[in-house]
């Protein structure tokens, strides 16, 4: 733990304006660093050296050492200042010793503790810009998953359009098949009664009958084949069927997904602005 001048400026200030009494603090080599009078900043002290360099705790000059010291000394007492075991400046208050002693002890006390609050304000704000980093992290992660989410979304919605369309021309191919097997039927009832026709005129209808039979032919090869191609199509429709019904379940379930990570996302940016927040509060304390 170190001693820095802004601490030092703080207590020191705080101190005198409470005590009415002028107050210094020093560093490890004996100068000061803060003084209320704002007068011997960057001075070396005889006292706070003494301290800081050997086994004393403390400092003091009575009002006898001061009267006989040609105004060279303060009534007053010096304490050091110690954090983990180890002195890290001292804190001197001039007033009478009986006065100034507590109030060093004190003093020193408090620039202990506002230490141990800085350093905890700065591990808290470590942590905070950490955690702030994560989550920004977190965030665009997030936000990239949801991106592909919604693009799978929309992928899916074409794919279920374009099963849709398909199971729509397989049901108008199978229409149209239908067609082709009335007008065969059609066809094979006009060859029929055309062969009859053919066998009434005797002699001059075998020309006619001949061509009759061939219309048969050809209307009953459209029918099978019509027949044959229906059967394919319903097996066809089958398979569209039970796509158009995977394609759509699929749909829904990636619809969620994709609502569901731009719930996550949502989420995470709220957790994030918390975090904003807290790095503000964490920066003013």
């Amino acid at each position: 733990m170190q001693l820095t001048q802004s601490i030092a400026n703080r207590i020191a200030e705080l101190i005198a304006q409470e005590s009415g009494y002028p107050v210094i603090v020093c560093n490890t080599a004996g100068e000061i660093i803060a003084d209320s009078d704002h007068k011997r900043v960057g001075v070396a002290h005889s006292g706070a050296r003494s301290i800081m360099t050997t086994e004393a705790e403390y400092a003091l000059v009575t009002a006898e050492d001061e009267a006989g010291s040609s105004g060279k000394l303060r009534e007053g007492f010096n304490v050091a200042i110690r954090a983990e075991g180890k002195k890290i400046g001292t804190f001197g208050v001039a007033a009478p010793v009986e006065i100034a002693r507590p109030i060093t002890k004190i003093a020193a006390g408090l620039v202990v503790s506002t230490l141990r609050e800085e350093e905890l304000k700065e591990v808290i704000r470590g942590q905070v810009n950490k955690l702030n980093d994560s989550l920004g992290q977190a965030a665009s992660a997030v936000q990239q998953i949801a991106a592909s989410s919604q693009e799978v979304a929309a992928i899916s919605q074409t794919v279920t359009e374009v099963a849709a369309t398909g199971a729509q021309q397989v049901k108008a191919t199978a229409g149209i098949l239908d067609f082709i097997r009335r007008v065969a039927k059609q066809t094979n009832l006009l060859g029929l009664n055309a062969a009859i026709e053919a066998a009434r005129a005797g002699e001059q209808g075998k020309g006619f009958s001949v061509v009759a039979g061939e219309v048969r032919k050809l209307a009953e090869e459209s029918g099978r084949s019509a027949n044959e191609i229906n059967g394919i199509l319903t097996q066809f429709q089958d398979v569209m069927d039970r796509v158009m019904e995977g394609v759509l379940q699929n749909a829904t379930i990636t619809q969620e997904q994709a609502r569901s990570t731009q719930d996550i996302a949502h989420m995470v940016d709220n957790v994030r602005q918390v975090g904003l927040e807290l790095g503000a509060l964490a920066e003013s304390l």
